[in-house]
């Protein structure tokens, strides 16, 4: 059977019909009407395809802006390097956000925007994440704007946000939710599969799908950049695959390969789609608060508690800031210190009955 184009992904639907979309990073997925290699299908290929690699061609709006407006600034912000440089799935989030701020906004001159102005637009946001987020958007569009000569100082620097209450991110996952996720998912299933890859190797989610034959050599996961770590000279990592490990991989009737992980069309899993995946194994296995970071996590965590330091961690899962890990090791360390103590304490209550009673 001819494989699909590249970047088409299909699947069945529950009447039967089968249906096909094109899928890139940081776009909205494109339909496809009619079968693969066929002349409209082709077409409608080459039109989604074009439009994903030129979406600056046309800038949306630029014939209606006025000169030196906000809206004038974003149309020249969209096109510039400082916005083309960033990663594309972070590019279509910053627009959706700065096109929010844009409606009711646009038409007023940019060269006079004050801090007051854009504080009083971001606390009226109700979501402390939200309000991060845009603030997060206006601050790297007022910095082009300011290098670039159309305002002549930073409105947004001095701008604040509520503060968002700490939840210690992703929700990890204990020993217990691995052994209910292992008796759910036997070995030889996609899913457990999955678990082995990332409690060896505790990658993210945008690493576990591109991890294959490709990248192992002599049993090893050799020099392996994070897909987070590619535009900003991040760390490669080297991490050993365990006889467990192997054993999954070779048990898995099928793998890809390039990646050991594949959807039932037998192609790499993006990222979402990965993660869309893991939720229904984790719903199925009966564990609805766990995600597939907090495999990670976990990881991590496992190090720590064997007593690893920070830099050891960090050879394993690629991070360059050792801040992030020392928080896993003070917890771990905490834990032992805690089980050390009450512990001590139990014996020596014991110690003082035995001498009353004597």
């Amino acid at each position: 059977m001819k494989r699909s184009p590249k970047y088409v992904h299909g699947y069945i639907d529950r009447l039967g019909k089968a249906r096909y979309y094109y899928k890139r990073t940081g776009c909205k997925p494109v339909p496809l009407h009619g079968l693969p290699w066929s002349p409209d299908f082709m077409a409608e290929y080459a039109a989604a395809h074009a439009a994903y690699e030129q979406p600056t061609a046309v800038p949306l709006g630029a014939s209606r802006t006025i000169r030196g407006t906000l809206d004038a600034g974003l149309v020249r912000y969209y096109e510039s390097a400082s916005f083309l440089q960033l990663a594309k799935g972070t590019q279509g989030p910053h627009r959706s956000l700065l096109e929010r701020w844009r409606k009711g906004h646009g038409n007023l001159p940019l060269r006079p925007l004050q801090s007051k102005h854009i504080q009083a637009f971001i606390s009226k946001l109700g979501s402390p994440s939200v309000q991060r987020n845009m603030l997060r958007a206006i601050r790297h569009f007022t910095k082009f704007a300011k290098g670039a000569g159309l305002i002549d100082d930073d409105p947004a620097v001095s701008v604040t946000r509520a503060k968002m209450k700490k939840t210690g991110g992703f929700f990890t996952w204990t020993e217990d939710h691995v052994a209910k996720y292992e008796a759910q998912h036997p070995v030889g299933t996609k899913a457990r599969l999955a678990l082995a890859l990332y409690l060896n190797l505790g990658v993210r989610k945008s690493d576990v799908v591109r991890v294959g034959p490709r990248y192992i050599r002599n049993g090893m996961l050799h020099n392996f950049l994070p897909k987070k770590g590619e535009r900003t000279a991040g760390n490669r990592i080297t991490v050993k695959l365990f006889e467990d490990t192997k054993a999954i991989i070779a048990a898995t009737p099928v793998t890809g390969t390039e990646t050991y992980l594949v959807t039932s069309f037998g192609k790499p899993f993006t990222a979402n789609g990965f993660g869309n995946k893991m939720r229904e194994w984790c719903d199925e296995a009966g564990l609805p608060e766990c995600t597939s970071h907090g495999l990670r996590k976990l990881c991590l965590i496992r190090l720590a508690h064997a007593g690893y330091g920070a830099p050891q961690i960090a050879a394993v899962s690629g991070h360059k800031d050792l801040r992030e890990i020392q928080l896993y090791i003070e917890q771990a360390n905490r834990e032992k210190m805690g089980i050390e103590t009450s512990t001590a304490f139990e014996q020596a209550q014991i110690a003082n009955k035995n001498l009353l009673t004597e």
